[in-house]
């Protein structure tokens, strides 16, 4: 039987995936990095991109946008591999899942926009209030 290790993307909003696999693959700032059971402890940012990672036979993909990889070490020795992002779909093949990770890009990117509309309504409001504002010294 071939070793297994634990495989989890988490969401703020939900789990994406809960998997084992014998092994993965993920864009590291420096690289490429292969990860099998055993790996020793390690803890990194990952950039937006596509995970590979094994199930049975088959080759899947995950889509995420940036985020943090840990690989711990567990009881006996297992290894699990914890994926934490602010977006992540999984897909069945490599084009399914970039298509995924450029809708849920450009969902952030939006959702950004509105937020920093608002922000600068909310502060160009408060700098007019408190340019209109009569502010005495109340010291007592």
């Amino acid at each position: 039987m071939t070793p297994e290790m634990q495989l989890e993307v988490l969401t703020p909003d939900k789990i994406v995936l809960q998997t084992t696999t014998p092994s993965m693959q993920v864009l590291l700032p420096d690289g490429w990095w292969g990860i099998l059971p055993g790996h020793a402890p390690l803890i990194s940012f990952v950039n937006a991109g596509v995970i590979h990672y094994r199930t049975g036979d088959r080759k899947r993909f995950i889509a995420i946008y940036k985020g943090t990889v840990e690989v711990q070490k567990g009881a006996g020795g297992a290894t699990r591999v914890l994926i934490l992002t602010s977006a992540a779909e999984e897909g069945a093949d490599l084009l399914e899942a970039q298509h995924a990770l450029e809708q849920q890009a450009a969902l952030l990117a939006e959702k950004a926009k509105e937020a920093n509309m608002e922000f600068n309504q909310l502060r160009l409001s408060l700098e007019k209030s408190l340019k209109n504002a009569d502010i005495s010294d109340l010291r007592l």
